[in-house]
């Protein structure tokens, strides 16, 4: 029999089969992607046309990155207890609010867009800075990504709130009002550079933001892939 399929190396290549799944579940950022992407495939579940999405859709997406930041802080413990009082603050704001979109577009909406510019941030020194498993980075990548996509859709809602008919959906033709997850599938369109023109801007602000989301939504997985490759094959020092 052949010594390498029974001696130490075969043993050693035997563990690292058994390791990997759990080496693969201990990724810091695919957790956080993982539920970011549950919560896109959920939200149509309870998006009604021309109605405002529940109150309680505004606490799922706030805690997304109040998860994420304590995952991936360097302080998890304190960052837990400030998500604590946050969370306790937005579900008594739920009980006073009959949807979505008038939280949104209170202080809530303000401190969703932080909180989600703060974990994007930690996301990103992930991705580009650390010295984090090539895998994870991906993940990293791939979170960051769908989170800018995110950001913006609170941006052009704020946007739609303050500005009214700042976006007109030209498909429908029933003058039906934009909810939030009208603007989150704009945002994705956007980003993606789709513009299928069901929604579109109708005044300098939200062109503004469309121009700025298109422009990063292209730049940005040029970025990471150069990124990525340059930290992979880059030879070491």
């Amino acid at each position: 029999m052949d010594a390498s399929t029974t001696g130490p190396r075969a043993a050693g290549r035997h563990h690292h089969t058994l390791t990997e799944p759990v080496r693969w579940l201990r990724n810091r950022s695919l957790p956080l992607l993982v539920l970011t992407v549950l919560m896109l495939v959920a939200h149509p579940f309870v998006d009604e046309p021309g109605k405002p999405a529940p109150a309680a859709m505004s606490l799922a997406m706030a805690a997304i990155p109040l998860l994420g930041l304590c995952m991936l802080g360097r302080y998890p413990k304190v960052i837990a207890a400030i998500s604590f009082v946050i969370l306790a603050a937005l579900s008594a704001s739920i009980f006073q609010a009959d949807s979505m979109e008038a939280m949104l577009g209170g202080w809530l909406g303000v401190l969703t867009i932080l909180l989600y510019l703060g974990l994007i941030i930690l996301l990103a020194n992930i991705v580009f800075k650390s010295s984090a498993l090539v895998d994870d980075r991906v993940y990293g990548g791939i979170a960051v990504y769908l989170l800018l996509a995110i950001v913006f859709s609170f941006i052009h809602h704020r946007i739609g709130v303050s500005v009214p008919g700042a976006y007109a959906n030209v498909a429908t033709g029933r003058g039906l009002p934009l909810n939030w997850a009208d603007y989150l599938y704009f945002s994705f369109t956007v980003f993606t550079t789709t513009g299928f023109g069901d929604i579109v801007p109708t005044n300098a602000f939200s062109r503004c933001a469309c121009t700025m989301e298109g422009v990063i939504g292209v730049l940005f997985p040029a970025v990471l892939i150069a990124r990525l490759i340059n930290k992979e094959f880059a030879p070491s020092r």
